[in-house]
């Protein structure tokens, strides 16, 4: 996400398209699979979070003279700044969205805000309207181990060996939260020890598999593809149920359904390398087209914004129920309950929710561009005017 400079993704293109793949990936997931391409096939959720770590190591170039300190400031900068700037607009949202949908303000009082603080540290986000934004703060703390741990090594890193001994971690976790009832506290390092084999994957990739990857003839990629589909679907038939082949909910590490604790490195690695091909074999239809580019220069906010938007179309049907005509199945109470509900009169209404989930945020920081370019615009000509 924000680890990704706009730079290096703009002079990526394979890696632009992979990564706007990656959030229209879980915004659809979010409003409940409107389009699911092959995800019947290769469940969104059995990888597209590992994915969105895998392009961040991709383009993490650390090692043993990296400028630990320096490094890490800029992490600060381009994550945690962002991190807590949406979760203070988060709250302020779920409190204005709670006063539309119930017609009174939400009870705010110490404790809440003790929930708040506590669930932005071990969950990942304060309220669920910026929910995905989760992702951030444990990819801030993979980055800083991941630097720390090259800058301890330095020349003796190998990363192979390290990509297993990662994996090793990772399937420890699925083990651990399989076994035992993990509290809330431990949930931020837990996440980043399951999560670490696909920084190093990133890595791996980008230094040992992409040339190789990239001389294959389109006969070759799609073989790979029917090789890694086959895979899934033998998986998903000999598995106890199909979707056991997905890796539960990583914000709460819970879900895992699969009775093998290996389950979720294996789907992580087969979505990861299918969509990476995906990308090679039809990406560059792709590389410049505005909306992709301006879908992948914003995932942080359409990650952090989706949910609420979600809600705002809600909130419109809402009124439209309750002002203009009866909406058939509309479940007010239920929608007024939770902001995870989604209004289906038919299947494919899903797809509005996709939309919006895509274009209320890309609207939004098109605007936030607009006002930035014409304060800064002042400011300039104000300086302008003080030197004449």
């Amino acid at each position: 996400m924000s680890s990704i400079t706009v730079a290096s993704r703009k002079s990526n293109k394979k890696f632009m398209v992979l990564s706007a793949f990656a959030i229209i990936m879980i915004v659809d997931a979010h409003a409940q699979y409107g389009v699911g391409l092959f995800n019947s096939v290769i469940p969104f959720n059995s990888f597209f979070i590992p994915l969105f770590v895998f392009i961040s190591g991709y383009f993490n170039k650390v090692d043993g003279k990296t400028d630990l300190l320096g490094y890490i400031r800029k992490k600060e900068q381009s994550l945690l700044v962002p991190y807590f700037g949406f979760s203070v607009v988060g709250v302020i949202l779920s409190l204005i969205l709670y006063r539309i949908k119930n017609g009174t303000f939400q009870q705010v009082n110490y404790e809440t805000f003790l929930r708040y603080f506590m669930d932005a540290f071990t969950l990942g986000a304060p309220v669920t309207i910026v929910f995905s934004i989760w992702f951030v703060i444990v990819l801030f703390v993979m980055l800083v181990v991941y630097a720390s741990l090259r800058k301890l090594f330095g020349k003796r890193w190998n990363s192979i060996a390290a990509f297993i001994i990662f994996m090793v971690f990772s399937t420890a976790v699925v083990w651990c939260v399989k076994t035992f009832d993990v509290p809330q506290l431990v949930l931020l390092p837990l996440k980043t020890i399951f999560l670490m084999p696909y920084l190093e994957l990133g890595i791996i990739y980008r230094d040992k598999l992409e040339d190789r990857l990239s001389k294959l003839k389109p006969g070759g990629n799609i073989l790979l593809l029917g090789v890694l589909l086959l895979i899934n679907m033998i998986r998903m038939m000999y598995l106890p149920e199909p979707l056991n082949v997905e890796i539960g909910s990583i914000d709460t590490l819970s879900g895992f359904d699969s009775p093998f604790i290996i389950t979720p490195v294996i789907s992580s690695v087969i979505g990861i390398l299918f969509w990476v091909t995906i990308a090679d074999l039809f990406g560059s239809v792709l590389y410049e087209n505005k909306v992709i580019n301006y879908i992948s220069e914003n995932t942080f906010w359409i990650m952090a914004l989706h949910f609420f938007f979600f809600n705002f179309l809600n909130c419109i049907l809402m009124f439209i129920d309750s002002h203009i005509i009866p909406l058939k199945e509309f479940d007010k109470p239920f929608m007024c309950e939770t902001e995870w509900y989604r209004w289906e009169p038919i299947m494919q209404f899903r797809i509005l929710y996709l939309l919006i989930g895509l274009a209320g945020p890309l609207g939004l920081k098109l605007l936030y561009d607009k006002i930035k370019s014409s304060v800064m615009a002042s400011k300039a000509g104000s300086k302008t005017v003080k030197k004449a």
